[in-house]
């Protein structure tokens, strides 16, 4: 079954700090779908300096990863439901399942949308930060908490960026790098 992931980024922060671990989102791709079966994995992250050198390496360890990035220069509160549901709506023949993880009540008239197309949904995230007719537009609910062993981001400890001169990296060598790349970044956010 074609499945696609659409991630709000500023909702999993929020519902990390809430469960006070953190979410590898590397692990998040493989977790929800086998590579010959995923459509695409959407992040939707908020910049709030286009100068911070943090977020630009975060962003490109996503890419790295697999990730579709939107991003989006915000200031105040990050709102990406337009970007989340024009992407749902335009790219749901090319999927038969997606996983949404988002809080925001402004999907559920999408979602009901495309459940009415024969699509399934489920919805990714902690309950008391979802809002109860988003769940309710959802076929499945995806409680973070439950799901702690597979997306729990291990290891820590600073690490070294690689230098981005490195080229031909194996694939093995690329993961590993998004990887590193992904943590160090973490750890300096926290």
């Amino acid at each position: 079954m074609k499945t696609a992931l659409f991630i709000d980024g500023s909702y999993m922060y929020d519902a990390a700090k809430r469960l006070g671990w953190n979410i590898d989102h590397r692990k998040a791709i493989g977790v929800f779908s086998k590579p010959e079966d995923l459509y695409n994995a959407f992040y939707y992250a908020p910049v709030t300096d286009s100068n911070d050198e943090r977020q630009q390496k975060f962003l490109d360890a996503l890419v790295f990863m697999g990730y579709t990035v939107r991003s989006r220069e915000t200031h105040g509160d990050p709102r990406f439901e337009a970007m989340i549901a024009t992407d749902l709506l335009i790219t749901a023949p090319r999927w038969e399942r997606a996983v949404v993880a988002s809080g925001s009540g402004d999907l559920a008239h999408t979602l009901s949308a495309l459940r009415a197309q024969g699509k399934e949904i489920h919805l990714l995230g902690v309950p008391e930060l979802t809002d109860l007719e988003l769940r309710n537009q959802s076929d499945r609910y995806l409680d973070l908490r439950e799901l702690q062993p597979q997306l729990e981001r291990t290891g820590g400890g600073r690490r070294s960026y690689p230098s981005s001169s490195d080229e031909g990296f194996t694939s093995e060598e690329q993961s590993s790098l998004a990887q590193r790349l992904m943590d160090n970044l973490e750890d300096e956010l926290q």
